[in-house]
């Protein structure tokens, strides 16, 4: 474990020479066009993030091990810098055969750069999804960010969710649990990926999912219900959309009603 933390530390520092010869000159101006965030940007592009990973992992010696790449987010993680956590994760992919039970307790202390939604989506989709399949049980962490006012958090719990129904996992009815404290979403990105859950879901049982979501029409936001509903069966999926459309039709003259 020590050697692991002196060799991240060493990684860490290239990393971040190799981020200062990138720089953009965006800095933290980038975090005014989305959600609060309490990581530093030091504003490189996410092109380069991915090269300076390639670059770290080829030049490194002796190579980055599994090991070495956990406790080299746990160091990012502590810096609060987006880029070095962004290139840390890059390098951790690349030892996905090893992810084993137990990996589930570090996302929880990576989960708190997890309010920047950029970090977020990738360790969500690259590291919180695996390592949840793993271990399900975990699935109750993952309702409790579910229901954070944190943006970046709720995100990374759909993301993580897909662990349930994806490589050989069936865990449609868990995963149907967490989608419904979700339905009521309006922001775009949260539309969208509670929506993509649905459509995994839709492949490990169909039926599963094509009941929840007529029965959820009645009070659904109707943007997730039809972007979810994507891969049922084009009968049912006919039949759900023309329901959501005569329900807008009924609304829309209460709503006018109830404005005079």
């Amino acid at each position: 474990m020590v050697k692991a933390a002196s060799s991240a530390a060493l990684i860490l520092k290239d990393i971040r020479a190799a981020l200062d010869s990138r720089l953009d000159g965006r800095g933290d101006k980038s975090k005014a066009l989305g959600p609060k965030s309490s990581l530093k940007t030091l504003g490189v592009r996410p092109s380069f993030v991915r090269s300076i990973a390639r670059d770290i992992q080829t030049k490194t010696r002796p190579a980055i091990d599994y090991p070495a790449a956990l406790a080299l987010i746990d160091a990012a993680v502590d810096r609060k810098v987006r880029e070095e956590i962004l290139v840390a994760l890059e390098l951790l992919e690349r030892h996905q055969k090893e992810f084993a039970p137990g990996l589930f307790a570090r996302v929880e202390k990576w989960s708190t750069a997890a309010d920047d939604t950029e970090v977020a989506e990738v360790i969500g989709l690259r590291v919180a999804a695996p390592a949840l399949g793993l271990e399900p049980s975990k699935l109750s962490v993952v309702k409790k960010w579910a229901k954070l006012k944190s943006l970046g958090k709720r995100h990374l719990a759909v993301l993580a969710a897909t662990g349930l129904v994806m490589d050989g996992h069936r865990e449609a009815s868990a995963v149907l649990t967490l989608a419904e404290t979700l339905l009521d979403e309006q922001t775009p990105v949260m539309v969208g990926a509670v929506a993509r859950l649905l459509r995994e879901t839709t492949r490990v049982d169909a039926k599963a999912v094509q009941d929840f979501l007529f029965r959820r029409s009645i009070d659904g936001n109707p943007d997730i219900l039809r972007a979810g509903s994507e891969n049922l069966d084009a009968a049912r999926r006919a039949a759900l959309i023309a329901k959501l459309e005569a329900q807008a039709a009924l609304a829309t003259p209460l709503a006018a009603a109830a404005e005079r």
